[in-house]
């Protein structure tokens, strides 16, 4: 089938509309054709219609639609489905295409109307119906009422789906009905045009029928609701009242403006309000009694209200309220008592909760409560319903909670009337819930928190239950649920109505109210509700359970305080604040504390003691094991504050609070925090409140006045704050802090008030502290917190405040006066801290009653308060001292007024002022003040208090100086009037202001080097001497002297003498200090001064020699301060006498460049005289110390006599300081410098090595920067040696320096001993060794001796003798002193010892020295020998002991590497003989030579190095050294002729030189080497026989192979030997050596049995050297003649 959409038919649409028809119309014809012609007819005539209509104009079809519609009709009456159905819908298409007029539409609903009779179709009769009607405005009048009644008759069938789809239908078309006379009212001004254009009235009448249909309706609904018979709706056969009631609730709520038009009010007013009055009796007289039986229907009223009804009814009364109020008010009134009696507790659980939801969607539109005011409560004869309302909420809430408790104590029993049959909950129910349970719970009945409410938002829940028929079952707590909701948006309302907040969703037809009548009516609404309110919220915020709620509470109390204050009402503010102050405590402790305060009126009191913290029995006894956690959570216990008012027995019972009694606690604050200035006298009791819970919680004041938790110590094992609270304490803390801070948005009179109520606060707490007890402090804390947060107007309140705070500082009970010295102390700091408008700078007024607190405490005899004063003026300092133009007297007048009975602290304090002021505020200071503060200083720094006060002030008196430097322009440039406060200082002239003031320094530091305290000394001294250090240069020369002849020198001279008369009793360690062993004698202690003196004098003498040298008595000085260091140089303390050769190494090394200033010559002079007083000093100096250790250690070896106690070791660190200083001295001296200067020189060199270490001078030893081992000290001896050699040994020296060469060479062998042989303690006294390694002195005390490595030192002096040596070995005097023979015999003690030397590298170096010193010296024997004669015999013994060691060396001991390297040293020596005296035989003694020669012999077979040894391996060892020493001899025995014609030369040379030597040279020459040839043969016969002999005697068994390896060896030299006597000249060789050699030959033969090949190559060399021989050669026999005929 087609279908045409589209609502307005034109154009082509218009025709496909039109051939749609024709075709509908023809299947219709087809349809109906057999069974129904009649219709068939009709369709087709309907076709031809069309058809004419489709070719005419437009309009056409509209026209023909009333014919068209006729077969449709027909249809409809045949009760054929299929062909109903197609012609309903073919109906809703034209409907649709709205081509229907009212005559159609008359047509159409008859033809439905017969369906809906016959039962046929009715889901589509409906639709058709609504389409009817939505479509256009066409249907109206009687055609609309019939649909209607159509509608109404189909919603009562049987068919649940048809009755549900007709109630749908006849909601919309109600609304529909209505929202016609909408649509009418808004075209009224365009119909109004179209009647002045148009003189047709048609539409206007139409319009007027819209209206006209609403009124009929909502009148016959009205009538039906009523049970009778309707006007207008003809032809409804029945109707029931909670449907027609829905129908009217509807239309009320929709189209609340259509009713207040005139006749439509009149119907309200007269019809509606009457009907529902009339519907209300039931309820209103029904009293809950035993259940009757009732039918339930709607005819005829029944007594039992019944719920359907009920609930609509209240439904429309609060539209009727909400909406109609400005034109319903009589009527409204009688509605709200009628609701406000269904609170009342005999009616049913329903219907009270019903009514609950009525008013709580009425509470929460503030214009409601407004207009309820205004109308009612404010009328004279009206009744109160504001009033009513909320007193009849408190009386519910309380009955719930009661009711709730009775029914749980009665066991369910027994119900009181008005409770539905369900049990309250119990506690076990409440813990099966968890812990994050809301709602309320009285003396163990809980009522859950069931229904939640966003603020301002309604939700009815029973108000909705349209389905239901009978009453539900209502939870106990869903009543007290929105009661507590309820009051919440009451009390939210009252706040919109008094500060004229604008509602969230406001309707069009609110009351305006005016300003002249907002006055009375906050008033009015507070009068009403205040008490109500608050008989509602003590008992909700009593038995809250839970935080929220209890929040929500507190929240809506505050914020009605706070409205009534805004309204000047005191009374109820002053009720609903204390009502929360008594609920921050448990009822007992409440009731006491505020006993005295007014007790609000009585209804309230009788509720105010629930069962929250009631711990009766049954309360306790309800909690059982599981439930247990739902006591009210006690989370902090403490003490009850005392207070007057308390009675004995709440002040001996701990206080237990719970959360909420904090909780509470923070919504006082928050209410004081947010609207204090409308406390006023209600600011005592907040604060009272505030303080007992400080006090509670054991809060406690602390800096500014904020409170702290303090851990307290628990009394018992329940009692103390739990931890969860104490994660709150701070927060609580804050809150009460930011209460005090938001003081200052206060207006004077508020903040006057607030400071009232502190002041009589505090005069209570003082009160019961006079009683001894405890005193709360939360008073002054916060009077101090007030000043602090409103600086900006100090000046209002600073006297009250001050005046009450200094009478606290008066108190006798410590902690007040701490408090009340804090306060002022902190407000007078942060007074001046703070920015003024004017700057306090310039405010001399400010200033001074800023300060004048701080002054008068001056007059407080308490010490705690005078330390607490200082300690304010030490921050002042700290922080405003810039700003103090006006206060400098008096701050130091607070200063100075501290003297030694004070005590410690105090006096501490008073001068950590005083630092402040001197290194802060000297600059701002007036300079008569100057003299003042070194004074205060020196007076700080003797006093005896406290140490490091005293040492302190040492220190700012360093800081002055600084100052007087830095602002030295300033203070030259000031003169003072005043002269008489600058002492005077006689001997100079004229001395300057400035140089007085740095003099008034010196002098007080110089009077403090001299304490009794060392550690005051010390720093003094260093003080004294840095000042003058950094800022002499300020002075005058001429009071330079003033400095040192009145200052310096009496200050060494004090000290000197304090010194010697010191005590050396140990000082006692007071209490656990421990005094090092170094100072733990007074006379060890000043040792430090003097040595701190001494070196500061000297230091100064250096820096300003140029000045005082200018000065005139320069060498007068100069002499004195030598004699104060040699004084102190030779005191028996170490320390001492250290530090006076540093002072003295100081002088001496100082460049001084005077010399430029005078003339030449008499500067020369005057130096010559200086540096001759300087060797003295030091010779002396070192003769002293040096011989002084020896002498005392002689007398010391008897019985421990007096001399003990001078026994002293100089330590190694003063005997290197003073060779040290030497150098420095010997420069200026050394054109003058004698033998016998060197004599004592070496005197003290000598005597300072021997002196031994003590144990503590090790690390000294150690830590020397030199790359050799050696000592500092032997560093700094060979140092002084050597600068005198060089200076001795220089081309263009003095001869008399010169002669100084041999002496030097002594004194470093004497020193070169010390390698092999240390010396002991007494060497250079007794030289005999001691056996104890401790030397005893004073006290029968010992100091531990080390053996020190004198091996470096040693060797050192061996190097530099050599070195010497081969630079002066020339000289005339080294030759004649026989130097070179010194030089043997000191380095044959080394050699000899070998490898008992304590070190191996002294041999070495001793070897390598003796082989160095021959290289030359023997040079120079041979060119004088005269001078060389006793030389010889030790040289050879030196050697031979050298060679031929007694001390064994084996591998273990040295290594493989080490043995090698040693054979090839002793091969070096073997060279030195072979190049440097074999060669010269004939110039050298002849015993010499022979000695030499058997020296080779031996060497030449190492079985003669020793028959000791063992090991194998040693005879490979010595091997090559043998060799060596066999070459030598062969090579010396059997000279070739040419060499032996070359010595031929040699000796004629030397034969003129030395004319009886030639010969005997020559002749001892040839012997010698024809000696070593015949010992060499004999050796090697014995060797080989004892060979053979152990071969055969061995067996099988092979010889050591050390036997191998010497056999070996003999046979090669055999070899070796044949060779060079063949090439030997004849002269060299005579027969007895052939003999010997050819007499070997058996022996050889005999060793051809040996098994080691070794062995046999060897033998086979040497058997074949034998070749020659076996015939005797003819060379050899010419030789052999020749030799003889020469000899």
């Amino acid at each position: 089938m087609s279908f045409v959409g589209g609502g307005v038919v034109g154009g082509t649409d218009v025709h496909k509309f039109v051939e749609a028809l024709q075709a509908d119309f023809k299947t219709l014809s087809l349809e109906t054709k057999k069974k129904y012609p009649q219709i068939k007819e009709a369709c087709e005539e309907a076709i031809a219609k069309l058809c004419t209509a489709g070719s005419s104009q437009q309009n056409s079809v509209y026209y023909t639609v009333n014919q068209i519609l006729y077969p449709l009709v027909q249809g409809c009456e045949t009760k054929d489905l299929k062909i109903i159905k197609f012609c309903l819908g073919m109906m809703q298409r034209l409907i649709t295409q709205q081509v229907v007029d009212q005559k159609g539409a008359l047509y159409i609903t008859n033809a439905l109307w017969t369906l809906m009779e016959h039962n046929i179709e009715e889901v589509k009769v409906l639709q058709t119906v609504t389409l009817l009607l939505t479509t256009n405005l066409v249907v109206h009048g009687d055609t609309l009422a019939k649909a209607l009644v159509l509608c109404f008759r189909l919603h009562y069938t049987k068919n649940s789906t048809i009755v549900n789809t007709a109630g749908a239908t006849i909601r919309q078309l109600v609304s529909l009905v209505f929202e016609r006379v909408y649509l009418e009212k808004d075209s009224l001004p365009s119909l109004q045009q179209q009647q002045l254009s148009d003189v047709d009235g048609n539409s206007s009448q139409d319009g007027q029928t819209f209206a006209l249909d609403a009124f009929r309706l909502f009148q016959d609904l009205v009538q039906l609701v009523n049970a009778e018979q309707p006007y207008w709706l003809v032809g409804i056969t029945e109707m029931t009242r909670p449907f027609g009631l829905e129908l009217l609730e509807a239309v009320l709520s929709n189209f609340s403006a259509v009713f207040h038009e005139a006749e439509f009010r009149m119907l309200l007013k007269e019809r509606v309000c009457a009907l529902v009055i009339k519907l209300f009796s039931p309820n209103v007289k029904h009293r809950q009694l035993p259940p009757s039986s009732n039918n339930g229907t709607a005819a005829t009223p029944a007594e039992k209200p019944y719920f359907p009804i009920s609930m609509r009814l209240l439904r429309l009364v609060a539209i009727l309220i909400q909406k109609y109020h400005t034109i319903l008010v009589t009527e409204c009134e009688i509605f709200l008592s009628l609701i406000i009696k269904f609170l009342d507790p005999d009616k049913p659980n329903w219907q009270r909760a019903l009514a609950l939801e009525v008013i709580h969607k009425l509470v929460t539109r503030s214009t409601l409560i407004a207009f309820f005011c205004l109308s009612y409560d404010l009328k004279n004869h009206a009744t109160h319903i504001i009033h009513d309302m909320i007193a009849a909420m408190g009386s519910y809430v309380r009955y719930s909670l009661i009711n709730a408790s009775a029914v749980l104590s009665n066991g369910g029993g027994q119900q009181l009337p008005g409770v539905a049959g369900q049990q309250p909950s119990t506690l076990a129910a409440l813990a099966s819930g968890g812990n994050n349970q809301c709602g309320f719970m009285f003396r163990g009945a809980y009522l859950p928190l069931v229904a939640t409410f966003a603020p301002g938002v309604s939700k009815a829940v029973y108000l909705e239950l349209l389905d239901k028929v009978d009453a539900p079952n209502i939870p106990d707590s869903y009543g007290i649920s929105l009661a507590y909701a309820i009051l919440l948006d009451m009390t939210r309302s009252i706040g919109g109505v008094i500060q004229r907040t604008p509602e969230l969703h406001p309707t069009h037809n609110t009351a305006v109210v005016s300003e002249e009548e907002h006055k009375p009516l906050c008033l009015q609404l507070v009068n009403s509700s205040w008490s109500g309110l608050l008989s509602a919220f003590i008992p909700l915020v009593e038995t809250s359970v839970d935080e929220a709620t209890t929040e929500n509470i507190l929240k809506a109390m505050q914020n009605y305080a706070a409205l009534c204050g805004m309204l000047d009402q005191l009374q109820p503010r002053d009720a609903f604040i204390m009502a929360m102050c008594r609920a921050s405590f448990p009822p007992h402790y409440a009731m006491s504390i505020f006993a005295n305060n007014l007790q609000p009126d009585a209804d309230l009191r009788c509720h105010t003691r629930s069962g929250s913290q009631d711990l009766s029995s049954q309360f306790i006894n309800s909690c059982n094991a599981d439930g247990g956690d739902f006591r009210p959570q006690i989370v902090a216990v403490g003490t009850p504050l005392p207070s007057a008012s308390l009675p004995h027995s709440v002040m001996q019972a701990p206080v237990m609070l719970t959360n909420k009694n904090l909780q509470c606690m923070r919504a006082i604050l928050l209410l004081a925090h947010n609207n204090g200035s409308i406390l006023g006298t209600s600011w005592h009791i907040v604060l009272q409140t505030l303080q007992h819970l400080v006090w509670i919680l054991g809060l406690k004041p602390s800096t500014g006045g904020s409170l702290q938790a303090m851990p307290k110590p628990a009394v018992d094992s329940n009692v103390g704050i739990q931890t969860a609270v104490m994660a709150d304490l701070p927060v609580l803390s804050q809150m009460i802090g930011q209460l005090f801070e938001s003081s200052q948005y206060l207006d004077d009179v508020a903040l006057h008030h607030l400071i009232d109520a502190l002041c009589k606060l505090s005069h209570e707490a003082m009160e019961l502290a006079y009683a001894n007890r405890e005193p709360s402090l939360f008073a002054v804390a916060k009077l101090m917190e007030t000043g602090l947060v409103n600086m900006p107007r100090i000046e209002v309140l600073w006297r009250p405040l001050t005046n009450h705070l200094l009478e606290v500082c008066q108190h006798r009970h410590i902690r007040m006066r701490e408090w009340g010295v804090e306060a002022i102390t902190y407000l007078v700091k942060s007074a001046l801290q703070f920015k003024h408008k004017q700057p306090l700078k310039e405010n001399l007024e400010l200033q001074t009653m800023l300060l004048s607190p701080l002054s008068e405490l001056s007059t407080v005899l308490h010490a705690d308060v005078r330390q607490r004063q200082l300690d304010c003026v030490l921050q002042i300092l700290n922080t405003a001292g810039e700003i103090l133009s006006f206060g400098w007297p008096a701050i130091i007048e607070i200063i100075g007024a501290v003297n030694d009975h004070h005590g410690e602290p105090l006096i501490r304090t008073a001068f950590q002022c005083l630092q402040l002021v001197i290194t802060d505020f000297l600059t701002v200071m007036p300079w008569r003040c100057l003299p003042l503060c070194i004074s205060t200083a020196a007076k700080f720094g003797s006093q005896t208090q406290e140490l490091n006060i005293s040492l302190t002030a040492i220190g700012l008196m360093w800081n002055i100086s600084d100052f007087f430097n830095q602002n030295q322009d300033k203070l030259m440039s000031t003169q003072l009037e005043d002269v008489a406060i600058l002492p005077d200082f006689p001997g100079t002239v004229k001395m300057p202001q400035f140089d007085k003031l740095w003099m008034c320094l010196y002098a007080k530091l110089g009077e403090l080097c001299v304490d009794l305290r060392p550690a005051v000394r010390k720093s003094a001294g260093q003080t004294l001497f840095s000042t003058i250090a950094a800022h002499g240069s300020l002075l005058n020369p001429p009071t330079w002297q003033a400095l040192v002849w009145q200052v310096l020198f009496p200050l060494l001279d004090n000290v000197r003498a304090l010194s010697s008369s010191a005590s050396n009793e140990k000082v006692d360690a007071s209490g656990n200090i421990l005094i090092h062993h170094s100072r733990n004698t007074a006379q060890k202690q000043w040792a430090e001064t003097q040595v701190l003196t001494l070196s500061g004098v000297c230091r100064v003498f250096n820096t300003k020699r140029e000045l005082l040298q200018m000065l005139g008595d320069f060498e007068r000085a100069w002499s004195l301060i030598l004699e104060f260091i040699q004084n102190a140089a030779l005191s028996k303390n170490g320390e001492v006498s250290l530090a006076a050769l540093k002072s003295l190494q100081e002088i001496m090394y100082h460049n001084s460049t005077e010399r430029a200033l005078k003339d030449a010559q008499t500067a020369q002079q005057q130096d010559d005289e200086i540096w001759t007083i300087a060797w003295n000093i030091w010779l002396s100096i070192g003769m002293e110390s040096t011989k002084m250790s020896a002498t005392t250690r002689q007398m010391s070896g008897g019985s421990a006599g007096d001399s003990q106690e001078d026994f002293y070791i100089p330590s190694q660190a003063f005997l290197t300081a003073l060779i040290q200083i030497f150098p420095a001295i010997f420069q200026h001296i050394q054109v003058r410098f004698r033998a016998s200067d060197f004599d004592k020189f070496c005197t003290v060199l000598t005597n300072a090595v021997c002196i031994p270490v003590q144990t503590d001078a090790v690390p000294y030893i150690m830590s020397t920067v030199s790359d050799t081992l050696l000592t500092p000290l032997h560093d700094g001896i060979l140092e002084c040696m050597e600068l005198i050699q060089k200076e001795a040994t220089r081309t263009d020296s003095d001869p008399s320096i010169r002669q100084l060469i041999p002496a030097i060479f002594l004194q470093l062998l004497i020193f070169s001993k010390f390698a092999c042989a240390p010396p002991t303690f007494q060497q250079s006294v007794e030289h005999n060794k001691y056996g104890k390694p401790s030397a005893h002195y004073a006290n029968n005390a010992s100091i531990e001796v080390v053996s020190m490595n004198y091996i470096p030192f040693g060797e050192k002096s061996i190097s530099i003798c050599v070195k010497l040596y081969q630079s002066t070995a020339t000289e005339e005097s080294v030759v004649q002193e026989q130097i070179l023979h010194d030089i043997v015999k000191a380095l044959r003690t080394p050699l000899a010892m070998k490898y008992k030397c304590l070190s191996s590298s002294t041999w070495k170096l001793a070897i390598s020295s003796l082989i160095s010193v021959l290289h030359t010296g023997l040079k120079v024997a041979r060119v004088k020998p005269q001078h060389f004669a006793s030389l010889w015999d030790d040289l050879a013994d030196t050697l031979d002991k050298f060679l031929f060691p007694i001390s064994v060396c084996t591998i273990e001991d040295r290594g493989l590497e080490e043995i090698v390297l040693d054979e090839t040293i002793d091969c070096q020596v073997i060279e030195l003989l072979r190049d440097e005296v074999l060669p010269h035989a004939h110039e050298m003694p002849h015993q010499f030579i022979m000695q030499i020669v058997v020296l080779l012999n031996k060497g030449s077979i190492h079985s003669a190095s020793d028959s000791n040894i063992c090991y194998e391996s040693d005879w490979k060892l010595r091997e090559i050294f043998a060799k060596t020493c066999f070459e030598t001899l062969l090579q010396f025995s059997l000279l070739e002729d040419q060499a032996s014609a070359t010595a031929c030369n040699n000796n004629r040379l030397n034969a003129n030189l030395l004319s009886t030597a030639g010969t005997s040279g020559n002749v001892s020459k040839d012997f010698a080497g024809r000696l070593a040839v015949t010992a060499l043969l004999h050796r090697f016969q014995e060797v080989l026989k004892r060979f053979n002999d152990d071969e055969r005697q061995s067996g099988k068994c092979p010889l050591p192979r050390f036997r191998l390896s010497e056999i070996s060896f003999v046979l090669k030299a055999i070899a070796t030997l044949v060779v060079s006597m063949k090439k030997a000249p004849a002269s060299k060789v005579n027969k007895p050596a052939w003999d010997l050699l050819i007499g070997l030959y058996p022996y050889l033969v005999d060793c051809t049995t040996t098994t080691s090949p070794e062995v046999s190559r060897s033998l086979r060399e040497a058997l074949l050297q034998y070749t020659d021989l076996l015939q005797a050669p003819r060379t050899s026999t010419d030789n052999v003649i020749q030799s003889n005929g020469q000899q």
